[in-house]
């Protein structure tokens, strides 16, 4: 250790360069850092979901959920499992514990999964199995509406708006919400089935095996140099088509066809999902992006598309981006970022208030920015991205960055009033200090090197907390013992304190002197003092458990949403006219500025079950709390929708 301080004290261009070495790695590194608001954390969850057109609740219960269960509960590693069953849909939520890898757990589920189909209902399509991923969540929605047909809007949204966000890089998936496609509707004549003695499974069998796209074989050449894929093209695409399609052969010849028991038009598929924006009926892209993905770039991108959009929209379409999750990630990103800079004034100012020597506190203020740009080299190397806890951690580290860089100073200013030569106090003066300094920095890292490895998923939150703190800490150290002390020696003087600062040193010298007599009375009294301190302990625990306790800080975000239930059995236009009740009502609370509400939209896709979404005008430009005006929804909602069953009014999550 202490031959690097020597090379660096009398190698100036060393200290220098090793530095800024790191000082520019850091800089390279953050243009390629992600920005986010919290770290990328992979939770040991995994979601089946099956689904089965037409099935009962009970049904899907007794067919569905309760075999799929009994094979994935023989996995190992579970902790929790949680199923829901509704009208045509199965969900089976898996929680394993946290030792366990995810992705290895996924797999162990499909596998489960895949052994199961053989006893599920032979009419479903195979259940979907995916690990919950916070990423999964929408991080902005583009909202589709205007005057047109639905069925046109949908068009539009679906092959022009989703296509082209769909390209966008870092975007995992889009899904389309309140749209209505075209379909060709079958309405059964049961006199008729009666009649030609087929039944409704015989109709659905017919359109099943002659409504398909089959492989056909293959063709070779003569010389089969060359091969042909074949295909059957067999697919019906007019309504026309479907009443031709036989359904049941008599002996006498006779074919029953489709339009001899049912009548066949062209129209829309049913109603399942609705949107509005406030008040106008649309169609919503929920745009979610790809695992690991720089949440604000994909917003950002996904917002110059939609300007690309609007241009090839029809006219009288609107087409604008709600939901923007990048907007409060910015803002966070930004206040902790003024914060750092706020503490890093602080820091100076408070060093230079004790020091009393402007060059001593410039090379002391070095340390802040060296360690911390340097820092962003180590975000690069570990995978880590800017964000919330990252840069909480850098505030956290400001003040213990000086830390080692003060001590050297003040070691060197003694030896310079002793009168020895700038060069001899810096190599003296650090000498002295070195193994404090290091043995201090130490003690630093095994607070929190602990925190990096905590269990749990807040430990896996705080995984780059810590090694923040512990790498910008472990650069400081170095900048301690190669550029400060080369600094020292340079441009530090024995010129004294200067006489405008006399008042403050006195003042600093009478403080010395009252914290001696104190010790002594602290000595004197030992008894006092440790009763004084057990009782401080005891209090400080008392409070302590009465602190309320959460993942995170309740925070004003200018944003709410809510989810609400109404009875079983009500119709989709039932919660469609609920959906505009709700929708009004909130848009007459004061600083609402924008109201997004769906049907159908949830993980159940249930049509009684109204997701809402407002923002608020910023907080500075109002005077009525979020959590206030989330009270006043509260209450609208209930004179809106009184037959709701269940009302759910929620600060958006933060993961």
């Amino acid at each position: 250790m202490m031959s690097l301080v020597d090379i660096s004290i009398r190698r100036a261009v060393f200290a220098v360069m090793l530095i800024a070495s790191l000082v520019g790695l850091g800089f390279m590194s953050m243009g390629r850092l992600g920005v986010d608001l919290f770290p990328d954390v992979e939770f040991p969850y995994v979601n089946v979901t099956a689904t089965l057109d037409g099935a009962s609740a009970e049904t899907m219960e007794s067919e569905v959920t309760d075999i799929l269960e009994e094979y994935i509960n023989t996995i190992d590693g579970i902790e929790t499992l949680q199923s829901f069953s509704s009208e045509g849909r199965a969900q089976i939520l898996i929680e394993f514990n946290l030792s366990s890898n995810a992705r290895e757990k996924v797999q162990d589920v499909r596998d489960k999964v895949q052994v199961a189909l053989a006893e599920l209902p032979p009419d479903m399509d195979p259940p979907i199995v995916d690990k919950v991923d916070p990423d999964a969540a929408p991080i902005i929605s583009v909202m589709i509406a205007g005057d047109l047909p639905i069925a046109e809007l949908t068009a539009f949204a679906d092959d022009v708006a989703k296509e082209r966000l769909q390209r966008l890089d870092g975007v995992g998936a889009v899904k389309l919400v309140g749209g209505r496609e075209r379909a060709v509707r079958i309405w059964l004549d049961n006199e008729r089935l009666r009649a030609f003695g087929v039944t409704a499974d015989d109709v659905r069998r017919a359109i099943q095996s002659e409504h398909a796209e089959l492989p056909g074989g293959r063709l070779e050449t003569a010389a089969r140099t060359l091969e042909f894929g074949v295909k059957t093209v067999a697919e019906v695409t007019r309504a026309n088509g479907f009443s031709d399609l036989p359904v049941a052969y008599r002996e006498n010849g006779v074919t029953i066809r489709i339009s001899d028991v049912a009548r066949v038009e062209d129209g829309l598929e049913d109603e399942r999902s609705a949107a509005f924006l406030n008040g106008r009926r649309g169609i919503s892209l929920d745009i979610r992006k790809q695992s690991g993905q720089n949440t604000v770039e994909v917003a950002h991108q996904v917002k110059a598309a939609t300007e690309g959009l609007r241009a090839l929209a029809p006219a009288g379409v609107t087409i604008v981006a709600t939901r923007d999750v990048s907007k409060f990630i910015e803002s966070s990103i930004e206040d902790v970022t003024h914060d750092v800079v706020i503490a890093i004034g602080l820091v100076v100012a408070v060093t230079f208030v004790f020091l009393l020597n402007f060059r001593a506190t410039i090379i002391v203020a070095l340390a802040i920015p060296t360690s911390l740009v340097a820092t962003f080299f180590g975000f690069y190397l570990l995978g880590f991205s800017i964000n919330v806890l990252t840069l909480l951690a850098l505030t956290v580290a400001i003040g213990l960055l000086v830390d080692d860089a003060i001590v050297v100073i003040e070691a060197i200013m003694k030896e310079l009033e002793e009168g020895k030569p700038p060069l001899e106090a810096a190599l003296d003066g650090t000498r002295k200090v070195g193994l404090a300094v290091v043995a201090g920095t130490a003690a630093t890292l095994a607070v929190f090197v602990p925190i990096a490895f905590m269990d749990g998923i807040v430990g896996r939150f705080f995984y780059q907390y810590g090694l923040t703190i512990v790498f910008s800490v472990s650069v400081s150290l170095l900048v301690a013992l190669t550029l400060t002390p080369m600094l020292a020696s340079r441009i530090l003087t024995s010129s004294g304190v200067s006489p405008v600062f006399r008042p403050l040193e006195a003042f600093w010298d009478s403080t010395d002197r009252a914290y001696a007599g104190l010790v002594k009375l602290a000595v004197r009294f030992r008894i006092v003092v440790i009763i004084i301190a057990f009782a401080s302990v005891v209090a400080g625990a008392w409070y302590a458990a009465r602190v309320p306790s959460g993942f995170t800080s309740r925070a004003d975000r200018s944003e709410f949403q809510g989810s609400i239930e109404l009875p079983l059995g009500t119709g989709v236009v039932s919660a469609l006219d609920a959906a505009q009740k709700i929708d009004a009502e909130l848009r007459k609370i004061e600083h609402v500025e924008e109201v997004f509400v769906s049907i159908g939209a949830g993980a159940q896709a249930e049509a009684r079950v109204i997701d809402l979404y407002a923002s608020l005008t910023p907080k500075q430009e109002r005077q009525t709390g979020q959590f206030e005006i989330m009270d006043q929804a509260r209450k609208a909602i209930r004179i809106a929708s009184p037959e709701a069953v269940k009302i759910s009014v929620l600060e958006v999550p933060w993961v």
